[in-house]
């Protein structure tokens, strides 16, 4: 029993070694490959027109007003709003569009504010 475990923690280094080694030597061709690149000159191609938006922090912002909304959410959410029923549509726009709840609610507030014909089916 001894002996089986004795070879089997033999052949687990004997792997551990080989997958390290392994790494290493990719990592050090990726390492002269790229400064080879750098010593002939040839730098990655980017094109500086094609700039990322700015972020702050680390943090992605959601939309900022509702001009920003996919014109089909915007419909849905102006209809559940004269409809009466605001927290639902703050709910879809906080799960679409991936914002807080305290955002989603400004942006249905704006949505429905006062603009349209007011509710939809008045019995």
């Amino acid at each position: 029993m001894r002996t089986m475990s004795l070879l089997f923690m033999v052949l687990l280094l004997v792997g551990v070694v080989l997958v390290l080694g392994g790494g290493s030597y990719a990592v050090r061709r990726i390492i002269a490959s790229l400064e080879e690149r750098l010593a002939a000159g040839r730098v990655p191609d980017i094109d500086p027109s094609e700039r990322p938006e700015p972020q702050v922090g680390g943090y992605v912002p959601g939309p900022r007003n509702p001009e920003d909304l996919p014109p089909s959410l915007r419909a849905r959410v102006r209809n559940l709003v004269s409809l009466d029923r605001t927290e639902e549509a703050v709910r879809i726009v906080s799960e679409r569009v991936d914002v807080d709840e305290e955002r989603a609610r400004g942006i249905v507030a704006d949505l429905g504010g006062g603009s349209g014909p007011g509710r939809a089916l008045d019995a």
